[in-house]
Formats: structure tokens, sequence, C-alpha cells
């Protein structure tokens, strides 16, 4: 009888301390995962908006090529930045005062707002690429500049889309580049 009488008063008494820190513990871990997760989501966003740009600019530019047989040369250059040189973390309206804002109208490439990347497109016929990005960029994952790689060497028309960033201003850019002859999109530093 006295038993029973111990183990109804121990049953609601409430929790052990053992209990109480197994808990803590496994409210610790979900935390931590959940924190993980968070930053790979920020990461992940934080270059979703060239990766939808640079998809557009590709599908406007095969718009481009089936109207007129070649692609588009909107910046002449790789480091002439649309729509603004500055790749700061603030946004800049993609309707943005441009000496190439024409050549990007005829694009027709649209956003939902400002953007926070700078984007070049270079086009023209021919074997080669330009080897010459217009800045120091590594390309770190690649055995060479993705550029200069023969298996990318175009054979006719090409295009060349360029995007980069620096959204926490440490002046490591978020670099992202796709050709004509790339299915993908190769990107350096998405998390910077």
């Amino acid at each position: 009888m006295r038993i029973r009488q111990r183990r109804r008063y121990a049953a609601g008494r409430g929790f052990t301390l053992v209990e109480l820190l197994v808990v803590v513990a496994m409210v610790g871990i979900l935390a931590a995962l959940g924190l993980v997760g968070y930053r790979k989501y920020m990461a992940a966003a934080g270059t979703g908006e060239p990766k939808a740009i640079m998809q557009a600019i590709r599908g406007a530019q095969e718009s481009y090529k089936a109207e007129m047989l070649v692609y588009l040369d909107c910046s002449g250059t790789l480091d002439d930045w649309y729509p603004s040189a500055d790749l700061g973390d603030h946004k800049h309206s993609w309707n943005a005062v441009h000496h190439d804002a024409d050549e990007w109208r005829m694009l027709n490439v649209a956003t939902d707002g400002a953007v926070k990347f700078g984007y070049a497109v270079v086009a023209g016929v021919g074997t080669g690429f330009p080897t010459n990005t217009g800045t120091t960029y590594t390309w770190a994952g690649l055995p060479a500049p993705p550029l200069s790689d023969p298996q990318f060497a175009p054979n006719g028309p090409w295009y060349v889309i360029q995007a980069a960033g620096d959204r926490d201003q440490d002046g490591t850019l978020a670099l992202l580049l796709t050709t004509s002859t790339m299915s993908g999109i190769y990107w350096e530093n998405d998390t910077e």
C-alpha cells in the first residue's frame, strides 16, 4: 500500500532535474539546427536575385537571336555594370540612367524592383569569348578562367552574362557567370 502511495506522490510532483536537462539539451540542438538552416536560407536568398535575372537575360537573348540571328551586346565590356557600377549593399532601379540603357531596353528584361547586383552582357560572333572579365577575379573553383576553357568555346553567335555584387561591403564580390554555351550558372563567393 505504501509503495502505491509513493508512486502516486512521485508521479504528481513534477519533473526531475535529469528530465529538465534532457529537454533543455533537445531544445538547444533544435535551435542550433534551425540557425544552420536559417543561414543557408539567407545565403541562398542572396544569390537568388542574380540567378533569376541571369535566366531572364538568357531567355531574352534567345528571343532576340530568333528575330535578329545574333545576340544583343548590351555592355561592350564585362566590367560595365548595369544598372550601376556601384556594387555595394544598396539597391538600384533597374531602369536607371545608364549609357547602355537603350541596349538593355531592347533586350526587354524586367525585374520586380530594384536590384543589388550589377550585370554585364557581351555578345558577338566567332570562335572565342573575350577572356578578360574586366576585374581581378580568381575563379578559384575552376582549373582555368571559365571563358578560356575550351569546353565552353562558341561556334557562331555567343553571349556572356556576368553578375557581381558586394552584399556586405567587405570587398569580396559574389560572382556569377554564364554563357550561351553553358547550361547552368557558375558562381563563386555566393555566401560572401
